[in-house]
């Protein structure tokens, strides 16, 4: 009789320590984040757990954190590369107006002193066409019009360099700040985001949410997008339903 009670007990006892093991989490957990490529999932622990119609309830702890907190860094470093640049652009542009504005008055001013006025043909003389016809008289219109075009296609030297300076300070500024995209100026939160996310399936978003929010916030209330670059991890707690398989637990939504 004691010899049966014994093999009961123990029986009881095993069947007690037949729930699933911080293992069996893993198993459940870490294949979410598989294809994310920044983040992990860690920690994880189980907390509580009891039979539920058949099944077995877990209750446990969890952590996500950013695989290499070095890629964080070097995005920050990127982001205040950028902040830098934009604020030289900033000067060059300003320092580019006032260069712009004084190269066209220099322009302007050549251009009164040598461009042809109507009022030097309309003296009342007669001028006959070269090369057209003998018998062709011009009118003074005509005469400052074909003078204004041999002008602007044959402009004096002075006048001619003078725009070609403009144009070649105009496109070199242009090769030197004109085709240059920014990153993560202006858009951090998004570019942070996305580096969190990467690779992940949409179903994980609502883990990083919380990781998100915290960055956010921060950086909202500081004024400061600096934030965005602090590593954190988020620490959450879940619960799942699992079932003993021939492969073992198993999640009832993961079968």
């Amino acid at each position: 009789m004691h010899k049966r009670l014994l093999l009961c007990s123990a029986l009881a006892l095993a069947g007690c320590n037949s729930s699933p093991s911080n293992g069996d989490l893993e198993n459940f957990l870490e294949p979410k984040f598989a294809a994310c490529q920044n983040i992990k999932v860690i920690d994880i622990a189980k907390t509580n757990g009891y039979e539920e119609d058949g099944y077995y309830r877990v209750d446990f702890t969890y952590g996500i954190a950013l695989k290499d907190v070095r890629q964080l860094q070097e995005i920050k470093t990127l982001w205040q590369q950028e902040q830098e640049r934009s604020a030289q652009a900033k000067t060059a542009y300003a320092e580019r107006e006032q260069r712009v504005a004084l190269l066209r008055q220099e322009i302007e001013t050549l251009e009164q002193a040598s461009a042809p006025r109507f009022e030097q043909f309309d003296d009342g003389q007669m001028h006959h066409s070269q090369g057209i016809s003998a018998t062709r008289v011009l009118t003074p219109r005509e005469q400052y019009l074909a003078a204004l075009d041999a002008w602007r296609n044959h402009p004096p030297e002075a006048l001619r360099l003078k725009q070609q300076e403009l144009k070649a300070y105009e496109q070199a500024f242009k090769d030197q700040w004109g085709n240059y995209s920014y990153q993560f100026l202006g858009q951090v939160g998004p570019a942070v985001s996305r580096f969190y996310r990467q690779g992940c399936p949409s179903t994980t978003y609502k883990f990083t949410q919380g990781m998100l929010e915290g960055h956010a916030q921060a950086a909202e209330q500081s004024n400061d997008p600096s934030h965005w670059f602090e590593a954190r991890e988020l620490h959450m707690k879940g619960s799942v339903t699992m079932r003993k398989t021939e492969n073992g637990w198993r999640a009832l939504n993961d079968q």
